[in-house]
Formats: structure tokens, sequence, C-alpha cells
């Protein structure tokens, strides 16, 4: 057998989808920015930049993970996972950070990012909202 396709296969892997809404997850944001970085302090680099497409999420990605077999031993010296951070940006909205978001062998983890409008973006839809008056005028 080939050994690049050997170390493939003995190699950990887990799989990373993130989801970016807003409105209390209801509204999916297309474009936003998601960087996915190591979650060890002395690799903290960014490992991914993604955007998120119409239904607000990203690609699927593969990311190095602990072997399933971690877990399988009580009090393992080594856990079963590997910790990763990632940030989300988009534009008119607050970012969100998480950390130490854990990645298992052959999982695909899907992290929520509700992401909540910026106050000034918010000022600016709430002078645009034109309602009728009690007194008949026109409030802006």
């Amino acid at each position: 057998m080939n050994q690049s396709i050997d170390q493939r296969e003995n190699q950990s892997v887990g799989y990373l989808t993130v989801r970016v809404s807003t409105a209390g997850g209801a509204v999916p944001l297309e474009g936003a920015a998601v960087n996915i970085r190591g979650g060890d302090v002395d690799n903290s680099s960014i490992i991914y930049s993604l955007s998120t497409n119409s239904d607000g999420l990203t690609p699927t990605v593969t990311l190095d993970t602990a072997p399933r077999s971690a877990s399988q031993t009580p009090q393992g010296s080594t856990p079963p996972y590997v910790a990763y951070n990632i940030d989300v940006f988009a534009r008119g909205y607050a970012p969100a950070f998480f950390h130490n978001v854990p990645i298992f062998e052959g999982i695909n983890s899907v992290q929520p990012a509700v992401l909540l409008p910026n106050i000034e973006n918010e000022r600016y839809s709430n002078a645009q909202h034109v309602t009728e008056s009690p007194l008949g005028g026109v409030d802006i």
C-alpha cells in the first residue's frame, strides 16, 4: 500500500461546519467571515479562513484530532478530542468568538454562531422605520 495513503488512514481527523445566523438563529447570514484557529496557546494561528453561503453555512473542513481510542480508557492522559477556536465576523453585527471547541475523530461537529446586530446598525434601521401616528400624521 502507498505510504502516504497509509499515513492518512492512521491520522485521526474530525470535521467542522459553522452555521452563522441572526434573529435567534432564524435568519442565516450569507458572507460572514469565519476563522478557525488552533486552540493551543502555542499554536493559535489561522488554519482556515472561510465564508458562509446563502444558508449561513461554511464548507465542511477536516481537522486533526485525537484518536477515538483515547476515549476508551478511564482517566486517560490524552483527551479524546482536540480543541479549536472559532472567530466569526459579519458587517453590521457584533463578532462572536468560540474557544475550546472540541473536534472528535470521525464526527462532523456543527458550531452555531448567532450574531447580534451592532447598536449603530439597529439605530439606522429604526430611523428608517415609518409608522402612522394615532393623530393621523406620519412619525419617522
